[in-house]
């Protein structure tokens, strides 16, 4: 699977639409400085292995508009 942007002007808009969706999920303020992890809560450490859900939630969002936008160009 390619990492690359399809268009690289959207890079930016990507991003922050990342950040949205990670906020959204309660995931935007999880930043893991310490490797152990030994002092983190549990709560924290679920957050984090659960971040790669992130871009999950972002394709079903993307597709969700493009269907909206598909039904609404057909009216």
């Amino acid at each position: 699977m390619s990492r690359r942007t399809l268009v690289p002007e959207a890079m930016g808009k990507l991003e922050k639409f990342k950040m949205e969706v990670a906020s959204d999920m309660s995931l935007d303020n999880v930043v893991n400085n310490n490797v152990d992890m030994g002092d983190v809560p549990s709560n924290i450490v679920n957050k984090i292995k659960n971040s790669g859900n992130v871009g999950g939630e972002m394709v079903r969002r993307m597709v969700e508009a493009a269907e909206k936008s598909m039904v609404d160009n057909n009216k």
